[in-house]
């Protein structure tokens, strides 16, 4: 049981998710819920098209091209090219969201998402850091700075706990499976979140 919920975990809160997971954060915890539903589905789809869908369709290439051994590409020698489109994926998005006039920190999310990916692509050449926890921090850490700027509209004591508690999670279920040490996992998640809250905290507007 208890691998089948560390595996559960990996999938729902994979990397290539939880871009999307942030959107749909800005657009329903804070002032921006007020926006008509009609916009918020199609940026929301906008960015998942990017963040996963693409990355998706590159891994199963590769995989059938057989340079990639899995979907979440265990083997840390094969993450350059699946990385790489990821990156520029992340950047594509920052991008998109500014096309929609979106306030320039969900922007800076996305450019602070693919600095991330970067950074563990060069680290990954010689250690399999966590992106999991990695993703998962970048996550943490924008609930972490809307609450702190009082943009979260309603509990975000709440929300900032239950951020920080799958963050724990994520990086139990990468320990469980054996996929990294607890200082990969660790490194991952503080990456994420240190990457992340610079390049929020330097956005030059709130909303």
């Amino acid at each position: 049981m208890a691998s089948a919920a560390a595996h559960v975990l990996s999938d729902v809160f994979s990397p290539m998710l939880l871009p999307s997971y942030a959107m749909i954060a800005a657009l329903t915890l804070t002032p921006m819920c007020l926006l008509p539903t009609s916009p918020k589905i199609w940026s929301t789809a906008g960015v998942m098209f990017i963040t996963a869908v693409i990355p998706i369709l590159v891994i199963l290439v590769l995989m059938r091209m057989g340079k990639v051994s899995d979907i979440a590409i265990s083997n840390r020698n094969e993450r350059t090219a699946p990385f790489c489109a990821t990156i520029l994926c992340y950047v594509g998005a920052a991008f998109f969201v500014r096309y929609l006039r979106a306030p320039y920190w969900i922007q800076n999310f996305y450019l602070a998402a693919a600095m991330v990916s970067a950074i563990s692509l060069l680290v990954t050449q010689w250690w399999k850091i966590s992106a999991h926890t990695g993703a998962m921090g970048g996550l943490a850490a924008i609930i972490f700075w809307m609450t702190q700027r009082g943009l979260l509209i309603s509990a975000p004591l709440v929300w900032v706990c239950a951020a920080f508690l799958v963050l724990g999670l994520v990086a139990w279920a990468r320990l469980y499976l054996n996929k990294h040490t607890v200082l990969q996992t660790l490194a991952g998640a503080a990456l994420g979140f240190t990457v992340e809250l610079i390049f929020l905290n330097i956005s030059p507007q709130m909303l």
